[in-house]
């Protein structure tokens, strides 16, 4: 009897699972949430919205001629003030402080400008390769060398900040 038992329970797992197979259930669809209605194929079938992704990334234009300008005077304006190593360090953060991001503001609040090599300008700044309507970089001359400026702003009707001023590498 147990060997009995021990074959019938797959023969009746395996039937039990067998009507499942063959049954058919209509599928359910969730009411949409959407203002839109879906568009219809040629066969008439609905189709269904394409999915929307919010960090999509949208090209960003090349910065236009008055955009590098402006971008130009704005790094050349960051270092003319950058390096201005005779004022105490309270004076000379207050006049970083509008020509800085955020990030900018907190990389450079507490420097010595006693310790910045730059002393002026000395020549026309560069715009250097990849440059965009809301990042780029200025390549300024200066009597301790070419010093990159990184700029950016949230879009194009917004002023150039600096991000980083560095010696040029190489």
């Amino acid at each position: 009897m147990k060997r009995t038992l021990v074959a019938v329970v797959p023969l009746i797992a395996a039937l039990a699972l067998t009507g499942c197979v063959g049954a058919t259930a209509s599928p359910t669809v969730a009411p949409s949430t959407s203002a839109k209605s879906a568009p219809s194929s040629p066969s008439g079938t609905a189709v269904p919205d394409a999915p929307t992704d919010d960090a999509s990334v949208l090209p960003v234009p090349e910065a236009g001629t008055d955009s590098r300008a402006d971008a130009i005077t704005a790094a050349e304006k960051v270092v003319t003030t950058f390096g201005q190593p005779t004022l105490d360090a309270t004076t000379w953060m207050n006049n970083m402080y509008p020509l800085l991001t955020q990030t900018g503001a907190a990389a450079y609040e507490g420097t010595d400008p006693a310790k910045v090599p730059v002393h002026q300008v000395t020549g026309a700044g560069i715009l250097l390769d990849g440059s965009t309507e809301v990042a780029l970089i200025v390549q300024v001359p200066t009597d301790a060398g070419l010093y990159n400026v990184s700029l950016s702003r949230p879009g194009a009707a917004v002023p150039w900040l600096a991000d980083r001023i560095r010696p040029a590498q190489g």
